[in-house]
């Protein structure tokens, strides 16, 4: 922090944040962060409440909940999501975000060297059902318009061919959905030494 934002800093083996400038290391903690990605109207704001009965151990977002950020640019917005991951894991615990978040989207950034492994899965849905979900929204969403519904639509089929797991919520309820997800993340974070409870 002395040197400044336009350090490169560099994390290294073992979980450390060097400073090439003036050699501070810091020990990280080296848990996961999980994103739970997928096209709009595909169950990720839905989900979220669910999730969070199923892992209370975790803290679970709607990265929906820092939009406003967005307005200062995406990067500072996803940043600032692995900046937090990164001070909750400082208090010994796990993220789990629920947005529409791409690898490539985080690997480039500054804070990424502050976050351990992230995990990505996929919400999913066929195409009708997109479409379906996406004309029920409120006007004011501009989400019901047919460009806009090709477009996520798009995105889904990519996101379906390149990031797995994958869970359909057209065939599990939010509930089931929740339990599926809570179980891919135990699985990950077994061997790291973090263990979670087990939801009620």
């Amino acid at each position: 922090m002395n040197c400044g934002p336009g350090v490169a800093v560099e994390r290294r083996d073992g979980a450390v944040l060097r400073c090439p400038r003036c050699g501070d290391q810091q020990q990280l903690p080296d848990l996961p962060l999980f994103v739970i990605t997928g096209a709009s109207g595909t169950g990720k704001s839905t989900v979220t409440g669910p999730l969070r009965r199923q892992l209370p151990d975790c803290e679970v977002f709607d990265t929906d909940t820092l939009l406003p950020v967005a307005a200062l640019g995406l990067d500072t917005y996803r940043g600032t999501w692995l900046r937090l991951a990164h001070d909750i894991a400082l208090n010994g615990r796990v993220t789990v975000l629920a947005g529409s978040l791409l690898p490539s989207q985080l690997e480039p950034l500054p804070g990424r060297k502050l976050i351990g492994p992230i995990r990505f899965a996929t919400l999913d849905c066929p195409d009708d059902v997109i479409a379906e979900r996406l004309g029920n929204r409120p006007s004011w969403r501009g989400a019901s318009e047919e460009t806009v519904i090709a477009e996520h639509q798009r995105f889904a089929a990519w996101l379906r061919a390149h990031i797995q797991p994958c869970f359909d919520t057209s065939l599990l309820s939010p509930a089931e959905t929740a339990r599926h997800i809570a179980s891919w993340v135990k699985q990950n974070l077994t061997g790291t030494g973090t263990e979670l409870k087990t939801a009620r």
